[in-house]
């Protein structure tokens, strides 16, 4: 029984337990199958040691979140929903921004990959903000709120009110659909999208790149 434990059963230390119960009894009544016993007991503790590694390694490997500086500044590539942006992210996104015209309010996709703006990227958040709760609006409702804050001050206030954005960025909103409002989604990242492929550097006004 132990060692058929030791092979199928999930529950951690209940096949050693068996184990040691069956080689105490194996040794007091002479009988035999002390091999499956100790068998038992050593597959049960390689299993043990892995659920660690696991512990130790694993989480580490599955906590794929972007790596930040004491000021928020992104300094290592990792995977974050749309929902967790920041002004200042750069991000790569699997929509084809090519296909939206400039100012365009896009669903948001459930995750984007954040990196350094140093380094080659799709996008860059220049504002965040949640829409009030209620009952769902309309996509053309929500898509006309958005693109109206978007286009406003936040932006000059991001690159600078003299600033001359590049020709090749363009204004994108990505806004809650109604599949996602209905689990709480409010959150809408205004972005600044290179359709043609990818750029390096920021347009903020703040860094020198």
């Amino acid at each position: 029984m132990a060692f058929i434990m030791s092979v199928l059963c999930a529950i951690p230390l209940v096949p050693l337990i068996l184990g040691i119960i069956a080689l105490y009894q194996i040794r007091a009544r002479h009988e035999r199958g002390k091999g499956f016993a100790i068998a038992a007991i050593v597959i049960h503790c390689a299993t043990l040691v892995l659920y660690a590694l696991a512990v130790v390694f694993g989480f580490s490997v599955l906590d794929d979140a972007p790596k930040r500086d004491t000021t928020g500044r992104v300094t290592e590539q990792g995977s974050s929903e749309v929902k967790d942006l920041r002004t200042g992210d750069c991000f790569n996104t699997a929509n084809d921004l090519a296909e939206f015209q400039d100012g365009a309010s896009v669903d948001a996709p459930f995750t984007v990959t954040v990196l350094p703006c140093d380094r080659p990227h799709e996008g860059e958040t220049y504002a965040v903000f949640a829409l009030d709760d209620g009952p769902y609006p309309g996509k053309e409702a929500v898509a006309a709120n958005t693109e109206e804050r978007c286009s406003g001050t936040v932006l000059t206030d991001y690159v600078g009110p003299s600033a001359t954005l590049p020709d090749n960025l363009e204004l994108f909103v990505y806004f809650p659909s109604e599949e996602t409002w209905g689990r709480g989604d409010r959150e809408v990242t205004c972005f600044l999208g290179d359709a043609s492929g990818a750029s390096s550097g920021s347009v903020r006004a703040t860094t020198s790149s």
